[in-house]
Order: C-alpha cells, then sequence, then structure tokens
C-alpha cells in the first residue's frame, strides 16, 4: 500500500478529516432544504433533472439507486411543493415523464450555483499549482470509485464515466 504524504501526521487523521468534511457538507446541505423542506433525497433527484434533464421514474430510481415506489413518494412531495411535474411519456401511455417546473429550476440551480462559489472561493484561496493538484485528485478519485462500483455493479448509472448521460425518455 502506497505511503501517505499529506500535510496530516498519518491515515487516521486523514480519515477524520475526510469524515470533518463531509458531515460539514451534510449539515451545510441540510440547512440549505430546511428552508424550503426538501428532503437530500429530493434535492439529488432535482439535480439529476437539472443535469439530465426529464426522465422517467425507474430511470430516477436507478440513479438514486432507491425503489420506484420511493421515487414516486419524493416526486409526490416535489410536486405538492412545485418543484417538479409529471408530463405523459410520448410513446407510453402508462408511463410518466418527471420533470423540473420553472420553479424547481430556480431552486436547484440557485443552490447549487451557491455551493460552486463556495468551493470556487476555498479553491481560490490555493495556489495555481495546487488548484491543479486538487483537479487531479478528484479526477483521479472520481476514476477509481466509478472503477470500484462498476466492479460490484456494471448496470448503476452511478458508474457513468462523467459527461455520459441517462437516457433521455422524451
Amino acid at each position: 500500500m502506497p505511503q501517505w504524504r499529506f500535510a496530516v501526521t498519518n491515515r487516521s487523521e486523514m480519515m477524520r478529516l475526510i469524515r470533518q468534511v463531509h458531515l460539514r457538507f451534510v449539515k451545510y446541505f441540510s440547512r440549505k432544504f430546511a428552508t424550503s423542506r426538501l428532503s437530500h433525497q429530493q434535492y439529488m433527484l432535482m439535480m439529476c433533472l437539472l443535469e439530465e434533464g426529464a426522465q422517467k421514474m425507474n430511470s430516477l430510481a436507478e440513479f438514486l439507486h432507491i425503489s420506484t415506489p420511493a421515487v414516486t413518494n419524493l416526486v409526490d412531495k416535489l410536486e405538492k411543493s412545485g418543484h417538479a411535474r409529471r408530463l405523459p411519456h410520448s410513446t407510453d401511455r402508462r408511463a410518466h415523464i418527471i420533470d423540473l417546473t420553472p420553479a424547481g429550476r430556480k431552486f436547484v440551480g440557485g443552490l447549487r450555483a451557491e455551493s460552486l462559489k463556495l468551493l470556487a472561493d476555498t479553491i481560490g484561496t490555493l495556489s495555481a499549482s495546487d488548484r491543479r493538484a486538487v483537479e487531479k485528485f478528484y479526477g483521479i478519485l472520481h476514476k477509481r470509485l466509478g472503477t470500484e462500483l462498476e466492479i460490484r455493479n456494471p448496470k448503476s448509472p452511478a458508474c457513468r464515466p462523467a459527461g455520459r448521460q441517462i437516457p433521455n425518455h422524451k
């Protein structure tokens, strides 16, 4: 196993730091969701719709790694709050396509922009070479996690290479 060469003194310290950052991200987003009464899973569903476009329920279920009835419940709540809507499928009259409403698009786009600004401001405090190192690290980590997920479940949408779209069912 390669030796860790971080500013932290050992692996357990690095894992503690990663865990703390993760928990702070969760807390940060939880506070943002609380003002709109949305759950993390509702936000993730909305992010999928924002980034990938309108989707069928089963595609959303695969993307979120939850059951189709669970997605139905999430969509019911998002419809009630005015963030998403069901549209008839163009070729399958039994199916619906889920899409964001303009209010949903505005909400999730605003939260995404705010989060990206936080990250950009933080990364902006680093030197150019440190920023490149962070970008390189996340690229490598993304690829490695994709490989690990693919080994465990090759059909999982979470295994998609960056930029590969979920099939759009419009």
